[in-house]
């Protein structure tokens, strides 16, 4: 019994002990990760609005693939010009053949033996024009000779065909081209009208973050005007000049204001991580850090015009320009296609050269001489019966032209209405940071002025309370109504087309 005592005794003891060691172990492994954890998030990174659009145009993964476009259609472009790039063509071929005779003739066979080269340089001109330059030449060996007994023959020449009608002109074959080209430019506006809005989408999230960092310091202000009231009740409680009532009503104001902190507090990640994502490639990379923002916006007038604003936006904007250059695109398909309701009515012309020897170098001799030589013109018609797909591709090619017209003008007239909005915008927004300073400093009065009575016993903490929350909510108001101002300014800067030129944005090889 006594062992068995003294046994349990130091199994308890060892039991224990190990539980004390885990204990230990498991906050010094959460002191630690507490400590790695406040190292994380404490650390801190200063960004001006500039340094946040660099970043974005330099990492954004949506303006890197959109930037691929532009360079996309140059190449395009070149391969359009590719139409008039000649082909170089030859090749060499032996031939043998045994042929039999009667009997009775000298031989009781023909035999041929025939080696043979040939050369062509081809292609197609500007006006429509195609041309072959072509050369062959025959060497017979064998017991087969030609009538003429040559040994070697051929000939050099070049023929021309130069259509009438269809296919006639430099601005019909260089059709695809110029819709390359179209196409190209319309590439490239498509880009500068995503980094604009890009640009846009940072301003507004620097912005908001600000906003939303100001707002929260405003909640810990109110937290700390409930704090102070709840404390300044307790210690009339104490003295009995206050009742428990206005102790409960103090301590419902502190839960309430320390309600705003955490979501106000929250709203600083979420407006942290959507900045992040514009301006980085991988938001991982910023993880843990918080972004302090620099450029604090100044609210003061600008000079605003609607009609120069309206103006400058049609000049400047790029998705206007880009449906202008579709415009055009579509023009010139209108134009190819008409061209091809005509027939082909080709000149058609040929010039060449023959030679035939014993010897090669007698055989060069008479095929450069010009002794020997051949030519033809003619004139080729093709008249297509019905032409049904023709003439359906010209309609559908108007038909679409005259929708791009209807689309550009819808555009032009979104265009006014959302620069006269981004204006009135900014307008209206200026007045409310007005009135909400007003605002906010009519409520810091009636607040002071609750304060002073409840202290001579005139006034009571529901009242102060609510001072203060109207107070929190003109803060908060004050600073919505700067951030949007601030905001309607990058709106009405995307609207005009102007918003690279104001942050001093170049779209060279750079970006």
């Amino acid at each position: 019994m006594h062992y068995v005592m003294n046994k349990n005794i130091r199994t308890l003891f060892v039991t224990t002990c190990w539980k004390a060691f885990a204990a230990v172990l498991g906050i010094l492994l959460a002191a630690s990760a507490a400590r790695a954890d406040g190292n994380v998030t404490n650390q801190t990174k200063s960004l001006t609005l500039r340094e946040c659009i660099d970043r974005a145009l330099e990492n954004n993964l949506e303006i890197k693939s959109q930037r691929i476009d532009p360079a996309i259609g140059s190449w395009g472009v070149v391969g359009a010009q590719g139409v008039y790039d000649p082909t170089l063509s030859g090749g060499i071929n032996y031939q043998d053949s045994v042929t039999p005779e009667e009997a009775g003739t000298s031989t009781d066979r023909l035999i041929d033996r025939r080696l043979q080269s040939s050369g062509s340089l081809n292609g197609l001109l500007p006006t429509g024009a195609t041309y072959d330059f072509s050369t062959e030449t025959t060497r017979d060996t064998g017991n087969f000779q030609t009538i003429s007994n040559f040994l070697f023959t051929g000939t050099a020449g070049v023929s021309l065909s130069q259509p009438l009608l269809k296919n006639f002109g430099f601005g019909i074959n260089s059709a695809n081209i110029r819709i390359a080209r179209e196409s190209q430019s319309i590439a490239l506006q498509t880009f500068i009208q995503l980094v604009m809005s890009k640009i846009n989408d940072v301003s507004t999230a620097y912005y908001e973050l600000i906003f939303a960092i100001e707002n929260y310091k405003s909640a810990l202000e109110t937290r700390a005007l409930a704090q102070q009231l709840l404390d300044e009740n307790r210690k009339r409680e104490q003295v009995g000049t206050m009742s428990p009532l206005d102790v409960i009503q103090a301590e419902a104001g502190v839960a309430e204001s320390e309600q705003t902190v955490i979501t106000t507090e929250r709203a600083i990640k979420d407006n942290e991580n959507t900045l992040k994502r514009l301006i980085c490639q991988r938001v991982t990379e910023l993880r843990g850090v918080s972004l302090v923002p620099v450029d604090y916006p100044l609210v003061q007038m600008v000079a605003i015009d609607v009609d120069f604003s309206t103006n400058t936006a049609l000049e400047k904007r790029a998705d206007y320009l880009s449906l202008k250059h579709a415009l055009e695109k579509q023009n010139i398909s209108v134009q190819f296609s008409r061209n091809q309701l005509w027939p082909e009515i080709d000149l058609q012309g040929s010039y060449g050269l023959n030679g035939g020897a014993r010897t090669f170098n007698r055989y060069t001799d008479s095929l450069t001489s010009g002794d020997n030589p051949v030519w033809m013109v003619g004139v080729a018609l093709t008249v297509p019966l019905g032409n049904r797909a023709a003439r359906a591709n010209y309609h559908i090619a108007r038909l679409d032209a005259d929708q791009a017209v209807l689309s550009l003008k819808s555009l032009e007239q979104d265009i006014v209405v959302e620069v006269d909005n981004a204006v009135g915008h900014v307008e209206t927004n200026l007045k409310s940071v007005e009135a909400a300073r007003a605002a906010t400093r009519l409520a810091q009065e009636s607040l002071d002025a609750e304060k002073k009575k409840l202290l001579a016993g005139t006034s009571t903490t529901f009242l102060v309370l609510q001072a203060q929350s109207q107070l929190a909510t003109s803060r908060s108001l004050e600073i919505r109504a700067e951030a949007d101002y601030s905001e309607s300014i990058v709106a009405l800067d995307l609207a005009e087309g102007t918003i690279l030129d104001k942050n001093n944005v170049v779209l060279d090889e750079k970006y």
